[in-house]
């Protein structure tokens, strides 16, 4: 398991879009959609993919405005912008195990026994329209959903072309 820097050391562009709130809050609007779409909380191994489609610009503007796309599709489509997915996805890990502690810390996650995540999101949360925060939340609820409908993990890594 890599060390991330302490924060005095990290890039200041790296520790603002890579915070733990930032991937907390990713993984709670991912988690949520997940929910609320099939009834039952986002399996563990799913939360390390969502930031690193819903964080990363390019893959964020080539998103859907809703998820009636199927995800399959979509990556059919965009094996141009996922081309350096799967490295992006283990290069985000850390990260992503720093935000599931701060939202667990803070309420916003709960982690079952099982390893799956529940979120817990306050309705005066949902960010102001037309912003980048706006974006990256719509587009981690609409990956919620997408894997929701995609069955067990495996078949998303799989879609994704990565390996756990």
């Amino acid at each position: 398991m890599a060390d991330l820097p302490i924060w005095a050391e990290r890039p200041e562009q790296t520790a603002a879009i890579l915070n733990p709130a930032i991937l907390a809050a990713v993984t709670g609007w991912c988690a949520h959609r997940y929910e609320n779409e099939c009834g039952s909380p986002l399996p563990w191994e799913l939360a390390y993919l969502v930031g690193p489609l819903a964080l990363h610009r390019a893959t964020r503007e080539a998103m859907p405005a809703t998820p009636r796309t199927h995800f399959s599709a979509w990556v059919n489509e965009h094996a141009g912008v996922l081309a350096g997915y799967a490295s992006r996805a283990r290069s985000f890990a850390p990260y992503v195990r720093e935000g599931l502690r701060h939202g667990i810390r803070v309420g916003l996650l709960e982690i079952d026994a099982e390893g799956l995540i529940s979120a817990t999101i306050p309705k005066k949360a949902r960010p102001v329209r037309e912003t980048e925060q706006a974006d990256i939340v719509r587009v981690a609820g609409t990956v919620g959903v997408w894997f929701a409908r995609a069955g067990v993990p495996a078949n998303v890594y799989i879609q994704l072309g990565v390996k756990p």
